[in-house]
């Protein structure tokens, strides 16, 4: 009677240590939606570094800033001039997407 006792108490435990643990388990996270490099890119960029990595800019023939591939390839140096970390995570999260 005991040993069935013991199983059966030791079967509720596991059951309600499993079912605490489903339920304190985080909620899948909502699929971010990628960032648009004319939308939110550019007028940062625009922001911080016009006129000179734009047209007619003395730096645009180097580093052209309304190009996507410029940005990608100079990653985070970008923070140079771009000190918000709002605009930054915006930037991290457009580098992250990849080229």
């Amino acid at each position: 009677m005991n040993v069935k006792l013991l199983i059966l108490g030791s079967l509720a435990v596991i059951l309600i240590l499993a079912s605490c643990l489903l339920a304190s388990s985080p909620a899948p996270q909502p699929k971010t939606q990628p960032v648009n490099f004319q939308a939110q890119i550019r007028p940062i960029l625009e922001k911080r570094c016009q006129p000179c990595h734009f047209t007619g800019g003395k730096m645009y023939e180097k580093m052209p800033f309304d190009r996507p591939k410029t940005i990608h390839t100079l990653g985070e140096k970008m923070f140079t001039r771009i000190k918000d970390p709002k605009e930054q995570a915006i930037l991290r999260a457009f580098l992250a997407q990849g080229a």
